[in-house]
């Protein structure tokens, strides 16, 4: 895992964001157990306290269920979030189409636009 020190973004949140897109690729498993936060923060070289805000912010997005006395596990509830998040993003695509049409945008304008970011995906 990479993460950009100059970046202005917190490094919690760059690590919080790729754990993130692993668990929605399927990289890591529902119910996978996680790493220590030590092993984990050994294992990037940062403080825990880092480790532990990237799985403070994962487990309030229900991405990670975290247990005491048994640790830190993927969410068994990963399509019940894949289907809040696909919702929360066409109201952003609904919101910034709006804005364009305010602007004077054609609708073909605004498809060739998504169209053209859709191919360098």
């Amino acid at each position: 895992m990479k993460f950009d020190n100059r970046s202005k973004v917190p490094i919690y949140l760059q690590i919080a964001f790729t754990l993130r897109e692993s668990i929605l690729k399927g990289n890591l498993k529902p119910e996978e157990q996680m790493p220590s936060i030590r092993v984990f923060a050994r294992k990037l070289q940062v403080n825990p306290n880092t480790i532990k805000k990237a799985y403070d912010v994962l487990e309030e997005q229900n991405y990670l269920k975290s247990w005491s006395t048994k640790g830190t596990f993927v969410t068994n509830e990963l399509e019940e979030i894949k289907e809040k998040r696909k919702e929360a993003s066409f109201e952003a695509i609904h919101l910034e189409t709006q804005e364009l049409k305010s602007m004077g945008v054609s609708l073909q304008t605004i498809l060739e636009g998504i169209e053209k970011k859709w191919k360098v995906l």
